[in-house]
């Protein structure tokens, strides 16, 4: 089912795509483009795209109507803005880049004919994505969210939906990075404040008791527990975020079965995503 929304972008020139909050997730499908939010700027309006997710601290996307009649969840969020107010908008999200790949930049200066509340195959994880028509261009763009890549909007031309069979971390700057103990998220544990997870950033203390602890590795898998529960109690946003994993993961620093209990600690049930150590 496809049902023609937002009129008055019919006929617009695109003059502008802007990506923000783009994580290094390594590319197996050349024409993905994957941003937490994108601004897809014509020549009257502002066509702001934004996940849930990462940035609102909810699961709910924009909410739009078919010609049924009945009500769609888009999973990312869908705002109209005047160019006078784009900047201030925009300003909430990180790291904005022009979208420049050859195979995007094609986009500019042309004008878009119709956009889309389509219908998706019943296999696929989000029920509704939208559309995107130009004229010149023999494909529609389709954009959809990808609540199980860490909540990241996907653009595609080509059904060649982007996937992984795992996920590896091994530093903080990288994709998921935010599952990395060494990741600047300050807790409070033990009325002590800790400025991460990391092994190195633990109390005085506490690093202290390992040095002399007779079994440190069970001491060091108990005590990083611990700190990760506190981090995703204390940053809600991250802990929506680890619910919503659906990939295995690999975490350098964190040891075999900790973020399933740290999973567990946390009430998440539904564990579809298995978390090991990181192969070095």
């Amino acid at each position: 089912m496809t049902t023609a929304i937002f009129p008055e972008l019919g006929g617009q020139k695109l003059t502008q795509l802007w990506a923000f909050d783009q994580d290094n997730v390594p590319r197996s499908t050349g024409n993905s483009l994957l941003a937490g939010a994108l601004a897809w700027e014509f020549e009257d309006v502002m066509l702001v795209l934004s996940s849930p997710l990462r940035h609102l601290h909810c699961g709910q996307g924009s909410i739009m109507s078919d010609e049924a009649g009945s009500l769609c969840d888009m999973g990312f969020r869908v705002t109209l803005l005047p160019h006078e107010d784009a900047d201030a908008w925009l300003a909430r999200f990180i790291g904005r880049t022009t979208v420049d790949a050859p195979h995007w930049r094609k986009l500019i200066g042309q004008r878009l004919n119709a956009v889309h509340l389509v219908s998706s195959y019943p296999n696929q994880r989000q029920r509704w994505h939208m559309e995107l028509v130009f004229n010149e261009v023999a494909l529609p763009c389709n954009i959809a969210y990808r609540q199980d890549l860490d909540g990241l909007i996907e653009v595609c031309d080509s059904g060649d939906h982007f996937e992984l069979s795992e996920i590896e971390v091994s530093s903080p700057k990288h994709a998921f990075g935010w599952l990395h103990p060494a990741t600047p998220l300050e807790f409070i544990l033990g009325e002590q404040l800790w400025r991460s997870a990391q092994m190195s950033d633990w109390p005085f203390a506490v690093r202290k008791k390992i040095q002399v602890s007779q079994h440190p590795q069970e001491f060091y898998r108990h005590t990083l527990s611990k700190a990760l529960v506190a981090r995703f109690e204390q940053h809600p946003i991250y802990r929506q975020r680890l619910q919503a994993l659906r990939y295995p993961v690999k975490v350098k620093d964190v040891p075999e079965g900790v973020y399933a209990q740290v999973r567990s600690a946390l009430g998440i049930q539904d564990l579809v995503t298995r978390f090991g150590a990181c192969l070095e």
